[in-house]
């Protein structure tokens, strides 16, 4: 009971906190690095939008959950304006909307909807026909 069967590990769990400290060292080692390489700092800038965008998508991500944080609870947890974290979460759909299309995935809903067109058959969800919506 002691040790997991063979091939079978444990998922390590590693705490945000961890996570960004670790980040943190990496960024220290690529300042060290840049030091001795200055045309290096091309990269920095791409690494700081990047590191933004990833910042809208969360607050976009978080404002998409049943539970996650009101925009008044999230301004005040990063200590900025409401109407900046609400601009934030508009950028973040804006880049999900973007990753989404780059990526090819469209929304389930336009998908049922380009099928049902294809196929010349008629949404029956939306036809009030006293039959239940609920299909």
């Amino acid at each position: 009971m002691g040790t997991p069967a063979r091939g079978k590990h444990r998922k390590r769990v590693v705490e945000t906190e961890d996570y960004v400290a670790m980040l943190h060292r990496m960024i220290e080692a690529l300042a060290r690095r840049l030091a001795d390489d200055p045309v290096g700092l091309v990269h920095v800038e791409p690494l700081r939008e990047h590191l933004r965008d990833a910042m809208n998508t969360a607050i976009a991500i978080n404002q998409g959950k049943p539970r996650g944080y009101s925009f008044g609870e999230l301004a005040k947890i990063l200590g900025i304006k409401r109407e900046s974290v609400y601009e934030r979460a508009i950028k973040g759909r804006a880049l999900l909307a973007e990753m989404r299309t780059r990526l090819g995935v469209v929304s389930l809903r336009e998908h049922r909807q380009e099928r049902l067109d294809r196929a010349g058959v008629p949404d029956l969800r939306n036809v009030d026909d006293g039959r239940s919506s609920a299909r």
